[in-house]
This record gives structure tokens, C-alpha cells and sequence, in this order.
């Protein structure tokens, strides 16, 4: 990536005679996109965010990078404070750098095609809650996409699985009577995760109408419009169409589903170290960022355990 950087400055330098004020901006946040990739903010860093580019030789790799790359870089921006103008320029640098190297044949997508700005002065969800999904899911089954873009939403809700698990999961990986999958995660290790009973069925509905389309086929769980094994890119694209069709912000990511997943598991008091495995953690740490409790679940715990909340007045 760093040789990609310093093409693209000095395309802006050369061709598009840019300010030393905007060369200086641009330069400022590519580099910090870059740190944030290679892990150089901190692999805790690199690790809560799940960031799946690929490292080599401490330079990333450009072709790795993928939407939810940069999504997950907007939102550390947000974490850290950064005001909205701040981000629109970031977002506005990440664009016209992909553009560059997509339009030059450096790089055979965009990554950042599809990456919006933030809307009024709301920041981008990190999880969504039940009537959310459900408003996600709710549209009608009336073709073979529509059936295969329900069963993957209701997947990752289901299983908390990554965007990279999903995708290169085979129809072999399933067992529909234990209703579970079998995963590849980080670091090539394997783990199962689950289904529930609807997340099954659709997945069924799904496989059925595939076959109606395509005839009988194996290997790839998930296939595009033409058959082949569906890819990152396109699955991103498939959550949030179906999240802007439901009204949602734009920012909805196979990740904000997995997040959702995770919080609402540990809403409802599940085990934090079990969450941990369900979602191929190595260090609990990572995990707990999931921890977004409400102020309602607050209210109700502490009505439900305190000795004295529940106490009549005194006469």
C-alpha cells in the first residue's frame, strides 16, 4: 500500500495540482488508514475491529482491502471522537484514492465504491436491535435472490459467523439435523456455529430454489446470480441494499450483523466466554467490546437484584 500511497500523491501533486494544504490531508489520513490496517495503532486495535486485510512485510496488501476494511476504519474514527467534517474528509480521501488506483488498472475493484457519508450527525450502528433485523428481513420472497439474500442475512444473524467464513462455507459444511455449520476462521482453525430452527428452514427454501435455477449443484453454500460462490464484496452489497430498503442507515455491514449477534446473546445473559468461542475469539478482550448494554437493561437488573428497589413506600 505504501507504494500505492505515494502514487496517488503524486498524481495529486503532478496532475491534479492540489494545495499543499489538501496534499497534506490526504497524505495525513492514508497514512493513518494504512496504520490502521497494519496493525500499527495496536493489534488490539486491528483485532476489535476484525480487519481482514492482509499484512506483508509490515505493507498491506491494496488488493486485500475490502469494504468492510474501510468501514471498520470509519468507525474507529467515530471512536475516537473525530467530528463529522473530519470523517467526510476521510471518507472523501479513501474514495478518491481507490478511485485513482481502480481507474489506473492498479487495482481490479473499488472498495470503496459503495462507502456513503454519515447522515446528520448520526454515527454509522455497530449493532442492531431486534425490530431492526427484523424490519431487515421483512420483504417478500419472490425470487431466487430474494430467498438466497434472506437465508444469508438470517445466517449471520444466526450463527455470528464472518463475512469470510460464510462465503467460503460448502453445502458439505451443514448439518441441517444438529442445525450447525462448520467454519474455517482466522488462522485456518476450524469451529462450528449454529443455526436456528428459521435460519435453517430459509437455508432449505434456499437450496431448494437454487436447484430450480441452476439444477443440482454442490461445494459453495452461497452463489451469485450466475452460479459461483458469492463473494465478500457481494455479500456486503447484499446487506445493505437490504438494509436501505429498510430504512436504515447505509453503513449496515455483514459485521453489524455479526456485532448484533454477539449483543444480543450477551443482553440476554449468555456467557461471555461462550459468546467468545461462538465467535472464533482468541482474547476475551475482543469480545467485550460487544458488551453494549442498554440503560432499560440497567434499570430492570438492578430493579430485579437490589433488596431495596422493589420495597413499597412507607405509609
Amino acid at each position: 500500500m505504501i507504494a500505492e500511497i505515494d502514487l496517488f500523491m503524486s498524481y495529486l501533486g503532478t496532475e491534479k495540482n492540489s494545495s499543499p494544504k489538501t496534499l497534506e490531508s490526504y497524505g495525513r489520513d492514508l497514512e493513518q488508514f494504512a496504520q490502521f490496517l497494519c496493525g500499527e495503532l495496536g493489534q488490539e486495535v486491528r483485532e476489535r475491529y476484525e480487519v481482514s486485510a492482509s499484512v506483508k512485510d509490515e505493507d498491506v496488501l491494496i488488493e486485500s482491502i475490502g469494504p468492510a476494511d474501510i468501514t471498520a476504519f470509519i468507525e474507529f474514527s467515530y471512536d475516537r471522537g473525530l467530528k463529522r467534517s473530519s470523517i467526510e474528509r476521510r471518507i472523501a480521501t479513501l474514495k478518491s484514492f481507490f478511485s485513482f488506483l481502480f481507474n489506473r488498472g492498479y487495482i481490479s475493484v473499488n472498495p470503496a465504491l459503495r462507502i456513503g457519508y454519515p447522515k446528520k450527525e448520526s454515527r454509522l450502528p455497530k449493532f442492531l436491535h431486534l425490530n431492526q433485523i427484523d424490519g431487515v428481513l421483512d420483504f417478500k420472497l419472490k425470487s431466487f435472490i430474494d430467498y438466497r439474500d434472506r437465508a444469508i442475512i438470517e445466517a449471520f444473524y444466526s450463527t455470528g459467523a464472518r463475512v469470510s467464513e460464510l462465503c467460503s462455507a460448502d453445502v458439505s459444511d451443514i448439518d441441517f439435523t444438529a442445525r450447525r455449520i462448520k467454519v474455517l476462521g482466522k488462522g485456518a482453525e476450524e469451529r462450528v456455529v449454529f443455526l436456528t430452527e428459521a435460519a435453517a428452514g430459509l437455508i432449505k427454501q434456499y437450496l431448494a430454489e437454487r436447484s430450480r435455477k441452476f439444477g443440482s449443484m454442490t461445494d459453495p453454500l452461497f452463489v451469485n446470480n450466475r452460479g459461483g460462490r458469492i463473494t465478500e464484496r457481494g455479500v456486503y452489497d447484499i446487506v445493505a441494499k437490504r438494509a436501505r430498503a429498510a430504512g436504515l442507515l447505509d453503513h449496515v455491514s455483514p459485521h453489524t450483523l455479526r456485532h448484533s449477534f454477539a449483543t444480543e446473546l450477551l443482553n440476554r445473559g449468555a456467557d461471555i466466554r461462550a459468546v467468545q468461542e461462538m465467535l472464533g475469539h482468541k482474547n476475551l478482550s475482543t469480545t467485550q467490546i460487544y458488551t453494549h448494554t442498554t440503560k432499560e437493561r440497567l434499570r430492570k437488573v438492578f430493579e430485579k437484584f437490589h433488596p431495596h428497589a422493589r420495597k413499597k413506600k412507607p405509609d
